[in-house]
């Protein structure tokens, strides 16, 4: 029997998360979702629970969201890791790329897309 993927979502919104968190868990019945507000917790998660997919907000509180990406990188090279923020420009984009993400995702259509770039 394979053990089910991980989700770790990292949110620093207490409002997003508990939102995210019913969506994703009503969503993703396959798999085992995590959640963590900030930095230390996402990256303390990860050691214990090495996800497969990861969903990280670039603006936390604790850490700069970039830093806390290239570490998840760094220890989770298998990991499919999507980037979500409310601001999206080229310069920005090009900054989450570089970081290690897979994808970026802008907060207003997390909905639309994130279901179908996870099939």
């Amino acid at each position: 029997m394979c053990a089910a993927p991980v989700f770790l979502l990292v949110e620093p919104s207490s409002f997003v998360r508990s939102i995210m968190r019913e969506w994703l868990e009503n969503a993703l019945t396959d798999f085992r979702i995590l959640i963590a507000e900030n930095g230390d917790d996402a990256l303390r998660l990860a050691a214990q629970e090495p996800p497969t997919h990861i969903l990280i907000e670039t603006s936390l509180p604790d850490a700069s969201g970039f830093t806390v990406l290239q570490q998840l990188r760094q220890s989770l090279p298998a990991a499919r890791i999507i980037a979500t923020h409310w601001y999206e420009s080229r310069p920005f984009l090009k900054r989450v790329r570089s970081a290690g993400a897979d994808g970026f995702i802008p907060k207003h259509r997390l909905h639309a897309e994130l279901l179908p770039l996870l099939k």
